[in-house]
């Protein structure tokens, strides 16, 4: 029977030309059945309801070429035992066939991306026939390793699976042996043929010689465009003739916009001004030639604009919930429990505990940090082990005191959770491990599916999770029973394997969003093909957009391609494609409009435009015009939207709430009044905070955006600023004096910077600090509990350094333990380092001593802080109230002549305290000596004795050098002056921040003020901005110098 062949364009014309065929096949029976073969499903429903609307479509029957070959052929192929093949099947046949003989892919052969190569070369190679393979094969040696894993990998599945080939002989054999083919079958139309695989082809010409085939094809107007259909209708049989009446269609509007966030902008507002001319969303799609970046954020536009859409799902199943937290729990052991991974698993996934009520993730993130955790199961079992037996053993020191009731119970809630934390993590390990169940496939698989169950629960569980998760939970699910399938294939189970297989499945799923005709048509430019629509938007005209940069395939590239002929299309012919696909959209459509965008601000680059713009520019204006003339060589058609804001003067109506919100606003402002006095601002609370920042910001005044809460705090707020300074420190006085706003993040709001373990290559200053103290401590006082403290003029013996060494072993061990030390390799010289100034400290301390003859008199001397004998020492201020102060001294010295020696221990650099004693004070920041002076004469009751206070350096980093004053009448009147006048300013709401100087610094000076660790070059010019507003003045009389 013949195959005929019609030509028309697309759009109207060839649904018209699909109606009269089919009324033509009907007209002496209107119920006898005729077949529809097209090219996708969107293109089936697009020609159905076509045809509905022209003629009806009463037992016509639209199908694609590969439900054709399953309806002639699945039964012949079922009888074989064959099963189909599935993406997991073809990838173990690929490992099998690598392991047996790697070949030319030897030390690659077991990457990850060397298998997904070769699946998608093998899926291109089925396509081939016998001769072909044998011509590439020879020309070149990586095509023939190509070829050869090829065939080794058919002969493994050809006995238990079935390929589109396989289905297409037994359909073609169907046909041709005169086996009674389905009635409903009838008469066949091939519709807008494309770019058609070699065994689709066998199938059409087997169908059309045997049955007769009717072929609608479309031409666009240009040659080049058309050479693919053309290939196919002569692959078919038939003679390619396109009719003249066939022009290259243009698009009748154009944009010229900044780029892709503002394109995606102008879409969404197209689509409704198409929606007020009375067009359905229905007949109305969004179209673009590069999935990035344009996918996710029209998708995610329109969902702003609460517009349904449908078309390709934005996103794979392996980015769906279950599918992030399978495999997300299943690499966890690749990184060795690495806490980073294991806490971010525990935040992004639905896991649930074994009594099936949801991980606390962010209390078990702080005990993760708190123990000190980077990776390893051994330390996620001994070092919650040990934070564990550490808040308890806290828990029980404050249990007798009942104002500490509180603390208790955060301790014992802490210790909970790290001791359920650890139970957890034992039990994820162990599960972790597949065991016996790694011998089979379907064991992994079924192991797999229970891992899932047991910590995202079941199907029932999922009851409350949105559609698209729930569809993806299900699509997972049946991937993983797909895996199971692979026993037999390939006989090297394993779960790295296993693993792989996963994500391959999962990563090529990308499912569909919404239903056919339900809202706007969202995606790539082929799926437009074969619909008529009334108002298209083309975004990304520009140059590696529209049409797409395509890399060359490394297994199978262009002149390979070239050998095999039109079966392996070059990437040359991929952009042909493109090109046909978006004339055939816009012959189809009413209204065209093409979008171009002029830059790209994720990488800070200019975008030429596309090829395909200037086609229509020329075809508008009769000149094909450069980059840099496009907009002025244009007519009306082609508009250029200079900025946002000039787009958004442009609208006719608003897309969504905020476009509307933003163009009251801008309005308001064109009309020359003050944005703050809009009443759409005075109406929401958060735009006129927001202008009110914007206003305060670019003043010269001190507001409250910078600190200034003096007009600002209720009287409960102020009651309650008080209240925190009823007992404070001297620590706490001297954080506000060098930056109130770090004070008032820290003390006031309560907010601390988080700091992980992986990033602690050193042990921190604050620990180093605390393990010198702690050693210090216990050797002095155990020095003085046996009497053996010497003489001012008596150095240390031996065995008493000795001591010193064997308590700082003590004390590096237990900060080990906990894991806060950094890294190994650090820690191993920061030890022998911190052991070494242990020792020189014992010559140190003989030195300071014999030069001032002084002796140890008490060290840790802690008043006010919890489980201290001594509460809060009160210091009576200038203006007559009272300071309660709480601390721990270091150590106090003496003299034979009463004289007390106040001494502190730093462990730091000794560079900021080299004028201390020109500025004792140093502007606030040094207030820690005179009140601890202060301190030790009441609980010595010394209350006249003369005073000195002392740093003492005691590291080779700080020089083993004191830097010191003495306390004088003076110096103690003007500091309790000025610890008055900052209560003052903190109980009145005083809290500027106060910025070192912008300079290269190899650290972050003030995590409050640079919590991005970028610099502060912007805060430094805040500061100097407000420098002048009485406000201010306050601060500036107590500590107004720059600090570093």
């Amino acid at each position: 029977m013949p195959i005929t062949l019609e030509i028309t364009g697309y759009g109207e014309p060839a649904h018209a030309a699909l109606a009269n065929t089919v009324e033509r096949y009907k007209r002496e029976d209107p119920l006898s059945p005729v077949s529809v073969i097209v090219w996708s499903n969107y293109m089936g429903i697009a020609a159905r309801r076509g045809l509905g609307q022209r003629r009806g479509v009463a037992a016509v029957n639209f199908l694609t070429p590969y439900r054709l070959a399953e309806l002639l052929g699945s039964a012949a192929v079922a009888a074989t035992g064959r099963r189909p093949i599935s993406t997991p099947v073809l990838a173990g046949a690929v490992r099998a066939a690598l392991s047996d003989a790697p070949g030319r892919f030897e030390g690659v052969h077991t990457h990850p991306a060397t298998e997904r190569s070769l699946v998608r070369a093998h899926r291109s190679l089925s396509e081939l026939p016998a001769d072909t393979l044998r011509k590439i094969s020879g020309a070149s040696h990586r095509t023939a390793d190509v070829v050869r894993v090829y065939h080794a990998v058919n002969r493994r599945i050809e006995a238990d699976y079935s390929n589109e080939q396989d289905l297409v002989d037994a359909a073609i054999d169907t046909i041709a042996s005169g086996t009674p083919i389905p009635a409903e079958l009838g008469r066949s139309i091939l519709f807008l043929p494309q770019r058609t695989g070699n065994n689709q082809i066998r199938l059409l010409r087997a169908l059309g010689r045997h049955r007769g085939l009717h072929i609608i094809a479309a031409a666009s107007g240009v040659a080049d465009a058309d050479a693919t259909t053309q290939l196919t209708v002569e692959q078919l049989g038939a003679e390619w003739s396109p009719p003249p009446s066939v022009t290259a269609p243009v698009a009748d509007r154009a944009l010229s916009v900044s780029d892709a966030d503002e394109e995606v902008r102008h879409a969404v507002r197209s689509i409704v001004d198409a929606s007020l001319e009375g067009i359905p969303f229905n007949r109305c799609a969004v179209l673009y030639g590069s999935h990035d970046p344009y996918a996710r954020m029209i998708a995610d536009a329109f969902d702003a604009a609460r517009i349904e859409w449908f078309g390709k799902s934005v996103q794979s199943t392996e980015s769906s919930l279950l599918g992030r937290a399978l495999l997300d729990m299943l690499g966890l052991i690749d990184h060795d429990f690495s806490r980073h991974d294991v806490c971010a698993w525990l935040a992004s996934a639905p896991v649930r505990r074994t009594d099936k009520r949801p991980v606390p993730a962010a209390a078990w993130e702080r005990a993760t940090r708190a123990a000190g955790i980077v990776s390893g199961l051994d330390q996620w079992i001994s070092r919650l082990a040990r934070l564990v037996d550490d808040l308890n053993a806290d828990a029980q020191l404050f249990e007798h005191d009942e104002e500490q009731e509180w603390r208790v119970r955060r301790l014992r809630k802490e210790a909970a959770h790290a001791s359920e934390l650890a139970a957890f993590i034992t039990k994820l390990a162990a599960d972790l491990h597949p065991g016996d169940s790694q011998r089979s496939w379907s064991g992994i698989a079924g192991w797999c599916t229970k891992l899932q169950r047991t910590y995202f629960g079941n199907e029932a569980s999922r009851d409350d999770w949105p559609l698209h998760e729930r569809r993806a939970a299900e699509r997972i699910d049946a991937a993983i029973s797909r895996i199971g399938d692979l026993d037999g294939i390939d006989p090297n189970p394993s779960l790295t394997a296993f693993r792989r297989a996963l994500e391959l499945e999962l990563a090529d799923d990308l499912g569909v969003q919404g239903t056919f005709g339900h809202g706007v048509l969202i995606g790539p430019l082929h799926l437009g093909v074969g619909l008529e629509l009334d108002h298209v938007i083309v975004l990304g005209l520009a140059e590696g957009t529209t049409p797409e940069r395509r890399r060359d395939d490394p297994l199978l590239p262009d002149h390979i391609r070239a050998v095999a002929g039109p079966a392996l299309p070059t990437r040359a012919e991929s952009t042909q494609d493109t090109h046909r696909a978006l004339l055939a959209v816009m012959a189809a459509a009413e209204h065209t409009m093409f979008t171009f965008p002029r830059g790209d601000l994720r990488r800070n680059a200019q975008r030429a435009p596309s090829r395909w713009l200037l086609d229509t520019c020329e075809a508008h204006d009769g000149v094909r015009p450069t980059a840099d003339d496009l907009a002025r060589s244009t007519g009306d058609w082609f508009v250029e939207v200079p900025s946002f804001v000039a787009g958004l003067r442009s609208i006719s109506f608003p897309a969504h709430n905020q476009e509307y919100d933003m163009r009251a606003v801008l309005d308001w402002a064109e009309d020359g009044h003050d944005i703050s006095d809009s009443p759409l601002v005075q109406q929401r609370r958060e735009l006129s905070l927001g202008a009110s920042l914007i206003s305060s910001r670019n003043s010269n005044r001190f507001t409250r955006y910078d600190g200034n809460l003096r007009q600002s705090l209720s009287a409960t707020a102020l009651e309650s600023l008080k209240a925190k300074g009823q007992v404070t420190s001297a620590s706490r006085l001297e954080m506000w004096a060098k930056c109130p706003h770090a004070f008032f993040v820290r003390h006031i709001l309560g907010i601390n910077p988080v700091e992980d373990p992986e990033e602690q290559y050193r042990i921190s200053p604050l620990e180093l600090g605390t393990l010198f103290h702690l050693a210090l401590e216990r050797w002095i006082e155990q020095a003085r509990a046996k009497g053996t403290l010497p003489a001012a003029s008596e150095p240390w013996s031996d065995d008493e350094v000795d001591l010193l060494i064997e308590i700082g072993q003590q004390e590096a061990v237990r900060l080990e333990n906990r894991g806060l030390v950094g890294r190994a390799v650090y820690w191993q010289r920061d030890k022998q380092v911190f052991l070494d100034d242990l020792r020189r400290f014992s010559l140190f301390d003989f030195e300071q001593r014999s030069e001032r003859a002084t002796s140890s008199i008490a060290s840790e001397l802690r008043f006010g802080l919890p489980m201290s004998d001594q509460g809060p020492i009160a210091i009576s201020l200038p203006d007559g109230r009272t300071l309660n102060l709480r601390g721990a001294i270091d150590r106090v010295d003496e003299d034979p002549e009463g004289n007390l020696l106040v001494i502190d221990y730093k462990t730091g650099s000794a560079r900021t305290f080299k004028k201390l004693d020109e500025d004792p004070l140093r502007g606030g920041t040094s207030l820690q000596l005179l009140l601890y002076a202060l301190a030790a004469r009441i609980l010595l009751d010394r209350a006249d004795a003369p005073t000195f206070g002392s740093y003492w350096f005691v590291t080779r980093r700080g020089g083993f050098r004191p830097q010191g004053y003495s306390i004088t009448p003076e110096l103690e009147a003007g500091g309790l002056r000025m610890i008055a006048d900052i209560i003052d300013c903190i109980e009145s709401g005083l809290f500027p921040a106060h910025p070192a100087p912008p300079k290269f610094r190899p650290w972050v000076d003030c995590y409050f003020c640079e919590p991005d660790g970028l610099g502060l070059s912007h805060q430094y010019s805040d500061w100097l901005r407000m420098h002048g507003d009485p406000e201010l003045q306050p601060y500036l009389e107590i500590n107004g110098d720059d600090h570093d």
